[in-house]
């Protein structure tokens, strides 16, 4: 990266770091560096950001909580942004809404509500991840997911000078995919619905419980690394072939669920690619099934 621009950068934000390794900003804990790296704590911040790389013409990525993400061995080129201080506030706005910063998890968004007598986040109680990266790839299990609540979002993008809000006119969300790709979300208006506080809560607990028995939380992973493909499950698939716990150098298959991959014995984003391409590969062969990833992959 010119040298120059880290140097600017470093002056407008002197708390941004350079070279920082993504490794510590990931659940899978892999990834190389990040040219520049910044916890943005308020939306002056976030503008001056995405001022000084479009000046340099550096790329832009916005990290959540780091789930659902393979950062790749040699890291990120340009500028990698996280959201904190402002963006981790949750308002209640009356009429059942609430507006949510980017930055809060979506386990705590959902105990929030639930406390507030609010219905609908409830199968979202066990999604791992930040506000803002939920309504991005519109995050849900079978039971639901967040993009039918979602009434506006608050954005800015990478060549705007100021935020903007984007009414639910103009969003559009489908399986694990929506039209937020080009923009850093800053906060996301809900509507939910009323309820009785303790059947919510008992719902809320009843998921987060389900999670920690059918899940790895407690290992280095990023969720479901593959879509389900129409009128399959790709755990079921990839377990029908005998693949639990098969690894490729550090990264396994997850013994506890076969749509989870593992970072067990300091995996390199490499051996975690080379286990999906297996993965893969398998599943065409014994069912003619294409798998599709829900992992994203960035870097290089």
């Amino acid at each position: 990266m010119d040298c120059d621009w880290r140097r600017r950068f470093g002056e407008v934000l002197p708390h941004a770091r350079f070279d920082e390794p993504l490794a510590r900003h990931t659940t899978f804990k892999i990834g190389g560096p990040a040219d520049v790296f910044l916890d943005a704590r308020n939306g002056g911040e976030v503008l001056a950001a995405l001022r000084l790389a479009r000046e340099a013409r550096a790329p832009v990525f916005v990290l959540g909580w780091g789930s659902n993400l393979l950062v790749k061995d040699r890291g990120m080129r340009g500028l990698v942004l996280r959201l904190t201080g402002d963006f981790e506030v949750v308002e209640f706005l009356g009429g059942f809404a609430v507006r949510s910063g980017a930055a809060v998890r979506m386990p705590q968004l959902a105990v929030a509500c639930a406390k507030m007598s609010l219905s609908g986040l409830e199968p979202l109680a066990g999604v791992p991840g930040t506000v803002g990266g939920a309504v991005a790839m519109n995050a849900g299990t079978r039971d639901g997911e967040i993009g039918p609540l979602v009434t506006e979002v608050s954005a800015v993008g990478a060549a705007e000078a100021s935020a903007r809000v984007i009414p639910r006119s103009d969003l559009r969300f489908s399986y694990r995919e929506s039209s937020l790709k080009d923009v850093v979300i800053l906060s996301a208006t809900l509507q939910l619905k009323t309820a009785d506080k303790g059947d919510i809560m008992t719902v809320v607990a009843r998921n987060q419980q389900k999670r920690l028995k059918t899940q790895p939380i407690h290992t280095y992973n990023v969720g479901s690394i593959f879509k389900n493909p129409p009128g399959r499950f790709a755990a079921q698939m990839i377990e029908e072939l005998g693949l639990k716990g098969h690894a490729v150098a550090g990264a396994r298959v997850s013994p506890m669920h076969a749509n989870f991959i593992e970072n067990f014995a300091e995996a390199k984003a490499s051996d975690v690619l080379a286990l999906v391409n297996l993965i893969r590969e398998r599943v065409r062969a014994a069912f003619g099934v294409d798998l599709e990833l829900e992992m994203r992959i960035v870097g290089e």
